[in-house]
């Protein structure tokens, strides 16, 4: 009887160092840049994302300028009654994503993306993801002005 308790005793041990094991494992994706919207963003690299705090009521807003033109990827990672949109201020133009959209956008130019939470509360944090795709912007359509 010792025996039996003294070996599941051992194997309890052994299954908790190993179930432990596994928890602190470093990444293994690439590090993926993370923005605010309360600070311009200008030159931004290929992939990146902007964090908007959503806990408040009203139109959050991150400016963006792109050093180079070209075509973008645009995400929610979030909930899906947020609504968001792409602003070019210089063209009075607006665009809205509902979950993602492609668009080519001009070098040098700032855009506003925005977010709003609808007036629903309890969202908090809300991110949004950049993508530069390795489509030429010279050729693609429409382009968003």
């Amino acid at each position: 009887m010792k025996n039996y308790v003294s070996l599941l005793l051992l194997g309890v041990a052994i299954l908790f160092v190993f179930s432990g094991a596994d928890c602190n494992k470093a990444s293994t994706g690439p590090e993926i840049p993370l923005y605010s919207y309360l600070d311009p963003i200008i030159d931004p690299p290929d992939t990146f994302q902007v964090a908007y705090n959503l806990s408040t009521y009203g139109d959050k807003i991150a400016n963006v300028t792109f050093k180079d033109s070209a075509v973008w990827l645009i995400e929610k990672l979030g909930a899906g009654k947020v609504i968001f949109k792409a602003v070019n201020p210089q063209e009075g133009t607006t665009f809205i994503i509902e979950s993602a959209d492609t668009l080519a956008l001009k070098g040098g130019l700032s855009y506003a993306f925005i977010a709003n939470n609808n007036n629903y509360t309890d969202i908090g944090n809300y991110f949004v993801q950049f993508t530069k795709l390795p489509l030429s912007y010279d050729s693609f359509e429409p382009k968003f002005k």
